[in-house]
């Protein structure tokens, strides 16, 4: 994440990705913590951080991406 507070402890790196395969898989990823909701909280003004609540399928996206690299090697 690209806060200030990180500036100085981290080195963060971004970079074109070139390769047509590891861009899809890349998005895929993506795509797979943008619809965690399980600990997903909102963030606002206020800093409430209350948790994010819908009637969707849970998604876990920790367990969601172990479950995507599974099945990529079972091919």
């Amino acid at each position: 994440d690209w806060m200030t507070r990180n500036i100085d402890t981290r080195v963060e790196v971004s970079c074109p990705i070139y390769d047509k395969d590891i861009k899809a898989e890349l998005l895929d990823i993506f795509d797979i913590c943008w619809r965690d909701n399980v600990k997903a909280r909102i963030i606002n003004e206020k800093q409430d951080n209350t948790y994010r609540t819908n009637d969707l399928p849970k998604v876990r996206a920790q367990f969601e991406t172990y479950d995507y690299y599974l099945k990529r090697l079972q091919k």
